[in-house]
């Protein structure tokens, strides 16, 4: 009997090493974007560099958002068009952004790590966590993580942002099919991201940069 037990502990040890071991591969194996998807990250990368430049004009977001584009945290916001949308994001950028970064000056966003999970032909979820660089000298501060749903309009012939959830960094989806960032938009390490604070934009909207 003391035998039978044994092997059955010696067995389960052996089980949950190997699920720690496939969990941790499966989060360090960079995988290839399928061409049907290569538009939604055109989009995405687009919007980023809209984003870090302050360009948001309602003509320009309109190439990025649908008109009925929600965000899901606490609380959650839908916007019934564009207009509101690009009111909203020009809000973020030129207020939330520069109190994340107070004392210091909001440069730039840079992402650490990039994400997606297939959910049909014509929509996908897009997973980041991005750092904020702060400072004339780009100091990498605190760190953030999202999720964007976008699907393929065809109306547009393009694909466009249809929600957008706010996650705990901790929580950031490391299961999912994790994707190389291009060079100029990658977080360049010199900060590791254990060292970084992180936030979140719901405890943001009510004056806090701690989570809670």
């Amino acid at each position: 009997m003391k035998h039978n037990i044994s092997m059955i502990l010696i067995s389960l040890l052996i089980y949950c090493s190997c699920s720690k071991k496939i969990d941790s591969s499966k989060s360090s194996i960079i995988y290839e974007i399928p061409e049907n998807y290569l538009g939604a990250f055109d989009t995405f990368y687009n919007y980023i560099n809209t984003l870090n430049n302050n360009e948001l004009s309602e003509n320009i977001m309109s190439g990025f958002f649908n008109e009925n584009f929600s965000i899901i945290g606490n609380p959650n916001i839908t916007f019934s068009n564009i207009s509101e949308i690009t009111k909203a994001y020009n809000g973020i950028r030129n207020q939330t952004y520069p109190f994340i970064c107070s004392p210091d000056e909001f440069q730039r966003l840079k992402l650490a790590k990039l994400a997606y999970l297939p959910l049909t032909k014509n929509s996908i979820n897009i997973a980041l966590l991005d750092v904020f660089l702060c400072s004339t000298e780009r100091t990498p501060s605190y760190k953030m993580s999202f999720i964007y749903h976008l699907v393929f309009n065809e109306s547009k012939g393009k694909w466009l942002m249809n929600t957008l959830t706010e996650v705990n960094p901790k929580n950031y989806p490391l299961n999912w099919n994790q994707i190389e960032i291009k060079e100029s938009h990658k977080y360049a390490q010199n900060k590791p991201l254990s060292k970084l604070t992180p936030l979140l934009a719901s405890e943001l909207m009510r004056g806090n940069k701690t989570i809670k």
